[in-house]
């Protein structure tokens, strides 16, 4: 079984939830959303996020908001103070260098304070429904039990766009997170429910 059959098994076995687990509407929403994420849970920022898309519909609204409000109004988002900051700061840029408007361009997401290129994936993927490889925490845990051992995420990204076609990028992304997310725990993998069991070199015996 080939990485792309590893994929297209594990699409198939969560197929009810192949999706990002943070609220959004837009690419707006969706690029402040992953940026409250960074070291948070999504359950945490989905708390706070209707009440500040309701004050801060834009990013305008973010740049004329005092740092104080854009505090509260993200609290207690895990260093809410720094990411009211990073926020603001990213919010400028898209006020200054794109009208407002999120880009749809890796190059230029990543241009925005505060944004790598894992948040910069998501609003390709989530929002613009672009081909991008997500690589969090649970999709490289589930690649390294598996058997393919990347040194950090921008390694596999790129590796991983090399070993794929276009169309299962983001099959990846949703399946493999949901997948560390779901079964293959990093405490205690469900190896039993797990659709690749039979050809994981990590598995664990019942």
């Amino acid at each position: 079984m080939d990485l792309k059959q590893i994929v297209e098994a594990l699409a198939d076995k969560h197929k009810d939830a192949l999706r990002f687990d943070l609220n959004f509407e837009n690419a707006y929403q969706l690029l402040i959303a992953a940026m409250l994420a960074a070291q948070a849970s999504d359950e945490s920022v989905n708390q706070v996020t209707p009440s500040f898309f309701s004050r801060f519909p834009n990013p305008r609204e973010v740049v004329a908001a005092s740092i104080e409000d854009l505090e509260k109004a993200i609290y207690p988002v895990n260093f809410y103070k720094t990411k009211a900051k990073r926020v603001r700061e990213a919010c400028q840029v898209l006020v200054d260098r794109f009208n407002g408007e999120v880009p749809d361009d890796v190059e230029a997401l990543s241009q925005l304070p505060g944004v790598g290129k894992k948040t910069a994936n998501m609003v390709l993927l989530g929002a613009y429904g672009k081909p991008a490889v997500v690589v969090d925490r649970h999709v490289l845990r589930v690649l390294d039990r598996l058997g393919f051992h990347f040194k950090d995420a921008d390694q596999a990204e790129q590796e991983l766009k090399s070993m794929l076609p276009e169309s299962h990028w983001g099959l990846l992304s949703y399946a493999l997170m949901r997948h560390g997310k779901r079964l293959c725990l990093a405490r205690k993998p469900n190896c039993l429910e797990c659709p690749v069991k039979g050809i994981c070199p990590s598995r664990e015996e019942a």
